[in-house]
């Protein structure tokens, strides 16, 4: 019986070491985020809070908030996010704003377009290109050979 309940009460700690590694990536990559996901991520992460008293405090629906916060860290865990915060001086600096505005922040075309002073049909071209990039150096990692060259015109 000792031995369950010691497995039991290993497998609780490692959980929450997992958590805590967790929340301790989260918070580093947010200052790669815009300013509003940065104070959600703060708040959640930083400060222990809880989705309730954040969609509380917003005064937004709990699912609202709830999705708010997985749609951001889903973002921070995406291949392009983590490519980009390594190689984001490597690209060519016309492609940096949006790359940021984009794949960083989470921000939409036109608002980028506008936030940029570019013309959507600019942005547009240019996020397809990145997106062309990434693709390609994510099969570069799959067969092991990492491209470490900006977008090529």
């Amino acid at each position: 019986m000792e031995h369950r309940v010691e497995r039991a009460s290993r497998s609780c700690v490692d959980r929450r070491m997992s958590r805590r590694d967790e929340a301790d990536f989260v918070l580093s990559m947010a200052g790669h985020l815009s300013r509003r996901d940065q104070v959600l991520i703060d708040y959640i992460y930083g400060q222990g809070k809880s989705v309730a008293d954040y969609a509380r405090l917003v005064r937004c629906n709990f699912r609202t908030a709830q999705q708010r916060i997985q749609s951001i860290i889903k973002r921070i865990y995406s291949k392009n996010f983590q490519y980009l915060i390594a190689h984001e001086p490597l690209l060519p600096r016309e492609y940096r704003a949006v790359a940021r505005r984009l794949i960083l922040e989470g921000r939409g075309l036109r608002n980028t377009a506008r936030l940029t002073g570019r013309s959507l049909h600019q942005v547009r071209r240019q996020h397809l290109e990145l997106l062309v990039l990434l693709e390609a150096q994510s099969r570069a990692w799959s067969a092991g050979d990492p491209v470490e060259r900006g977008v090529q015109k």
